[in-house]
């Protein structure tokens, strides 16, 4: 199997987000961010790049990016497929995500089929802040798009259970 040096690709995009995030209007916001997928915000997200949406709203910051996996990892549909369904490819995964937030102990990834896609749960915690990180990222035909919240740790989190839902794959 070939080591996922290149998911830091698909991890900078999501920080990306986290990092460049405003607040907007009232109401959830259905924003299609692919061809294919749609995810729904509690009101509507600022567009960071072509493939990269966030929002900062009431302490709670929720974010969506995605990356074809497929271009930078050079790797067929069949081979990918095969390898995002075993537990080392997630912690792989999760190895390349966990720099990027130093101060953040995750817990090891959680595989789960969502609407027939394979997908990872990651959470992790910073004592020190006192907050806490959720992130869904569901692969279609290659893509992984993810979406993530990081909000104080005893905030409410329906909105976050809401928003991380929220993702509406189109065949």
């Amino acid at each position: 199997m070939k080591k996922l040096s290149t998911r830091n690709i698909s991890l900078i995009l999501f920080f990306l987000c986290l990092s460049s995030i405003t607040n907007a209007q009232d109401g959830w916001f259905k924003q299609k961010i692919s061809n294919r997928i749609t995810v729904s915000f509690p009101t509507e997200p600022k567009k960071i790049n072509e493939t990269s949406f966030g929002l900062n709203q009431d302490d709670i910051i929720y974010a969506t990016s995605f990356v074809d996996l497929l271009k930078v990892t050079s790797l067929s549909l069949e081979a990918f497929n095969k390898s995002v369904i075993s537990q080392e490819y997630a912690d792989e995964f999760l190895e390349g995500l966990a720099p990027s937030f130093p101060k953040y102990v995750f817990e090891k990834p959680k595989i789960y089929n969502f609407q027939s896609c394979t997908s990872y749960t990651i959470y992790g915690k910073d004592s020190v802040n006192r907050s806490t990180i959720h992130i869904n990222i569901v692969f279609v035909d290659g893509i992984a798009y993810t979406v993530g919240c990081i909000l104080p740790e005893n905030k409410d989190s329906k909105l976050k259970d809401l928003f991380l839902a929220n993702i509406n794959i189109s065949k």
